[in-house]
């Protein structure tokens, strides 16, 4: 008769149960460690964000033609003097004004500074500078009566212009040395503010007289020198 032989039990092996490896030992840290490393990239993310709307909201020129315009040619300030330049990066005094007011939507053609003058005066848009507003093109002549610069009006007795005597794009104040060789005409591209934004009165436009340069490069700005009165001695 054939003995039988019991079958020794299985030893029990790793539990099979879903729960297990939750429960070993140092997996929770490891949870807790990329949850941590998510959370922080979640939030440099959204800084990041934030600062980049902040940065083009910031950098965005808004409001009407005239005032677009200001707001570009300020943005330019610091940008080298190079005649012929008419941007990005380069500008002549024309070019200045050209660029700013083709970024703020005014769409014209390239010209000099006699060539903007007389645009605007055959449009009708030449204005008084006893009537200036943010936005009016200024004019001036250094030799007796042509014109040889141009710059944008800032308001509050300011200019924006592409200087060619300090080499680069500058706001200036409008003082005496400008305002003697300051045409009596300004020309207005397009309409800006409704009123004037320094209290000056309104006066009709007076008539151009002023006859634009033919030649090639136009000449320098001159430089402010201030004159200095020795007494006599005698």
């Amino acid at each position: 008769m054939l003995k039988s032989h019991a079958i020794p039990p299985t030893p029990p092996g790793p539990s099979s149960r879903p729960d297990s490896r939750r429960n070993a030992p140092g997996s929770g840290r490891r949870g807790i460690l990329k949850l941590l490393l998510a959370l922080t990239f979640i939030g440099g993310a959204l800084v990041g964000l934030g600062g980049l709307a902040g940065a083009n909201a910031s950098s965005g020129c808004s409001g009407s033609i005239a005032e677009r315009a200001v707001c570009q040619a300020r943005a330019q300030k610091g940008d080298p003097y190079v005649w012929g330049g008419k941007g990005s990066n380069v500008f002549d005094c024309s070019g200045l004004t050209y660029y700013a007011y083709r970024k703020a939507g005014l769409d014209w053609s390239y010209r000099t500074a006699a060539g903007q003058y007389s645009y605007g005066v055959s449009r009708g848009r030449a204005v008084s500078t006893g009537n200036l507003r943010p936005g009016d093109l200024l004019f001036f002549n250094w030799d007796g009566g042509e014109i040889d610069h141009v710059g944008i009006y800032a308001g509050n007795g300011r200019m924006l212009h592409a200087s060619s005597g300090r080499g680069k794009v500058v706001e200036t104040r409008l003082n005496s040395y400008y305002r003697s060789h300051l045409l009596k005409s300004a020309v207005r591209p397009a309409s800006g503010s409704t009123e004037p934004n320094d209290g000056t009165e309104k006066k009709p436009a007076a008539t151009p007289t002023s006859k634009p340069k033919r030649g090639a490069q136009p000449p320098a700005e001159p430089d402010q020198i201030p004159v200095i009165v020795v007494p006599y001695a005698g």
